[in-house]
């Protein structure tokens, strides 16, 4: 339910999220790149959401804090009060959903 929550409510272009998310290291350039390379914007924030997969629980945190500080705090709120509700706080809620894929199709796209 957040995998898709996010997906269809994250906003990339907004705040200049992905160079935000860069400069606190949640995500390489590289992985910036491979989302950029994407031509649709579903797409992008698709391939967002399954990086974040792979996240730490503390990235996953920077990364609600980063939607907070571009503008996208109701997002940040809504999934935050989900985690709070199912008892999931300190977690990577998508890594416990989809568990720890060791390979994942985002990744052909950073070769």
């Amino acid at each position: 339910m957040i995998y898709h929550f996010l997906v269809h409510t994250v906003d990339l272009a907004r705040g200049k999220l992905m160079d935000k998310l860069v400069t606190k290291d949640v995500f390489s350039r590289k992985e910036k790149d491979a989302i950029k390379k994407l031509k649709k914007s579903d797409s992008k924030e698709d391939c967002l959401v399954r990086m974040l997969r792979e996240k730490s629980a503390a990235e996953f945190e920077s990364f609600l804090a980063t939607l907070s500080e571009t503008g996208q705090q109701s997002v940040a709120d809504v999934v935050r009060q989900a985690l709070h509700t199912v008892g999931q706080t300190g977690q990577n809620p998508l890594r416990t959903i989809y568990g720890e894929s060791s390979s994942s199709n985002w990744q052909l796209l950073l070769d």
